[in-house]
C-alpha cells in the first residue's frame, strides 16, 4: 500500500505540482472530477488536494469528512469554497465559526 498525494484541478493552478513526483490529474468540471476520483483506489491515498473550481460540496464533501481531501483556492476561480468548507469543518469541531 503506498501513501500516495494527488493534485486534482485545471492545469494552470496545479501543473506545478506535478514536478515533485506526486500524481496531478487535470480537470476543468466537476464531472471530469467525479471521473477521476472513481479510477482512484483511496487506500493507496493519503490526501488528495483540489482545486475550488472543480470541487462541488455535495458530491465531495465525503472525502473531506474522511480527512482525505482538502480544498486549496485555484488560480481561476474566486468562489472561495476552500475558505468555505474550512470554516464549516472548523464550526463542527469546534462549535464556533472560523474566520
Amino acid at each position: 500500500m503506498e501513501n500516495k498525494i494527488v493534485f486534482i484541478g485545471d492545469r494552470i493552478s496545479i501543473e506545478f505540482f506535478s514536478a515533485y513526483n506526486v500524481e496531478t490529474f487535470f480537470s476543468n468540471s466537476v464531472r471530469e472530477t467525479e471521473e477521476i476520483l472513481e479510477k482512484i483506489n483511496m487506500n493507496e491515498v493519503i490526501c488528495i488536494f483540489i482545486t475550488e473550481d472543480v470541487f462541488d460540496e455535495n458530491k465531495f464533501m465525503k472525502f473531506v469528512n474522511m480527512k482525505k481531501m482538502i480544498v486549496i483556492p485555484s488560480l481561476k476561480s474566486r468562489e472561495k469554497k476552500g475558505i468555505k468548507v474550512i470554516n464549516e469543518l472548523i464550526k463542527k469541531a469546534t462549535g464556533m465559526k472560523g474566520e
